[in-house]
């Protein structure tokens, strides 16, 4: 997938807030703000002196004139995408070509579905409901990760996620009553070898992920290579659920 957005490179200075970071533009030494797209911690990325790409907001009177698109990690260099809504393109991009041997045969793709009646919390929407030409049906959930330790094992969440559990726990109702049910991890960075639901972050996420496999529910991960004009899907990896 194409970035439509130019991006140019900075020096991150400061994260004030989850949503915010201050960074000195490279090309002219201005510090700017910048809008944090991703919530979680990124504490092992968000160290001052961290190479970052920003791209200019459209609306001049935003309040972050720019926004956080990339980071290179401080440790190896390694370029990560950190674009949150960016793996639901990918992974639509990814159903149009074919990529994802798990869904193969369904024709019909439809984004932000609400969920159907008598499902847990039916206020909530899902990311993607798959259907075929013959009524069967997929209900997927995209959840986006960066953060990979050393072993080379992604994790995820990087923060306690409320939304993100009650997602899995809804899943695991659908999948309760027959209906098939996935949660599909975008790793966006290329190095992760296999990925883990992080119980020293969030517990009660780890444990709706094992509740959601013994219910049926399906999990699979796919690693991205990364520039900065360019994000693809890359290569599946397996998802531990210990």
């Amino acid at each position: 997938m194409n970035i439509p957005f130019p991006v140019e490179p900075a020096t991150f200075l400061e994260r004030p807030n989850r949503f915010v970071i201050h960074a000195r533009l490279h090309s002219s030494g201005e510090n700017v703000r910048a809008h944090c797209p991703n919530p979680g911690r990124m504490h092992e990325l968000m160290i001052p002196g961290a190479l970052v790409y920003l791209s200019a907001a459209n609306d001049p009177a935003r309040r972050t004139p720019y926004s956080l698109r990339f980071v290179e990690h401080p440790a190896n260099g390694q370029l990560i995408s950190l674009n949150t809504q960016l793996p639901n393109d990918l992974f639509a991009e990814g159903l149009r070509d074919g990529f994802f041997a798990p869904f193969n045969g369904y024709t019909n793709h439809q984004r932000e579905v609400a969920l159907p009646t008598g499902a847990k919390g039916v206020t909530s929407r899902i990311d993607f409901r798959l259907s075929t030409e013959e009524g069967r049906i997929c209900w997927v959930e995209t959840k986006s990760a960066t953060l990979v330790h050393d072993d080379g094992r992604a994790w995820f969440p990087d923060a306690p996620t409320l939304r993100g559990r009650r997602h899995v726990e809804e899943l695991t109702h659908l999948a309760s009553t027959g209906v098939r049910a996935a949660v599909v991890f975008i790793i966006q960075r290329p190095d992760a070898i296999s990925i883990a639901a992080n119980q020293t972050t969030d517990p009660d996420f780890a444990r709706a992920v094992v509740r959601a496999q013994r219910q049926g529910v399906e999990f699979y991960a796919y690693t991205c290579g990364v520039t900065t004009s360019r994000v693809w899907l890359e290569r599946e990896v397996p998802v531990v659920i210990e």
